[in-house]
């Protein structure tokens, strides 16, 4: 499912050594007054995706977008009163849907659209664009998982027709709300980059 998310202490430790501290620490003091300075969190580059694109057309990957408090740097929790909260002491390393903007382009170089895909606002003339919606990107306790929805349109540059369009989703079991959650979110988008991909690979 590739790497997990790394994760960083905000005085920028970046071996396992500190980094296993940082959660120690943050652990040990999730319950006292002053508490930790927070962990951030960034998403996996998926650089094991299965070469099965062969590019004719150029795809621009516009900005995900997302309602609050998802459209945030915050790891989001539903509550098993359905009530949402944000996991303490924690945080994406960016906003989350500029994060999964760079991941779904990273995503598609992987399996051999290298060249032809770029972000919106960068060098690549689209002769598709990709407009994703982040529908959902929780933890979910009380269903012990981590759960990811979007929407995903393929849009023709020119004429502004929709290509094609489709929900992708995906769940990982997870537990309680320590930092470890994210990890399941991470691991919840790399099923949900492969959909991704698998599905636009016919119209690109």
């Amino acid at each position: 499912m590739g790497e997990p998310p790394r994760q960083r202490a905000a005085s920028g430790a970046t071996d396992a050594g500190r980094l296993a501290g940082a959660v120690m620490i943050f652990l040990a003091l999730t319950g006292c007054g002053g508490g930790p300075p927070p962990i951030t969190f960034d998403l996996s580059q998926r650089d094991t995706m299965t070469k099965l694109l062969h590019a004719r057309r150029q795809l621009v990957v516009m900005e995900p977008s997302a309602v609050q408090p998802v459209d945030s740097n915050h790891i989001i929790v539903r509550r098993p009163d359905g009530s949402l909260a944000t996991l303490a002491q924690a945080a994406w390393a960016d906003s989350l849907p500029k994060l999964i903007q760079s991941r779904v382009v990273q995503a598609f170089e992987n399996a051999g659209a290298i060249g032809h895909v770029g972000m919106s606002g960068g060098p690549i003339t689209g002769d598709i664009t990709l407009d994703i919606e982040i529908r959902d990107f929780e933890i979910d306790v009380g269903a012990g998982q981590a759960r990811i929805e979007i929407a995903a349109r393929l849009v023709n540059a020119v004429s502004g027709r929709t290509v094609a369009a489709r929900i992708l989703q995906a769940t990982v079991p997870t537990a309680g709300e320590g930092p470890s959650t994210a990890e399941a979110l991470d691991q919840a988008l790399g099923q949900v980059l492969s959909q991704l991909i698998r599905w636009a690979a016919p119209y690109i």
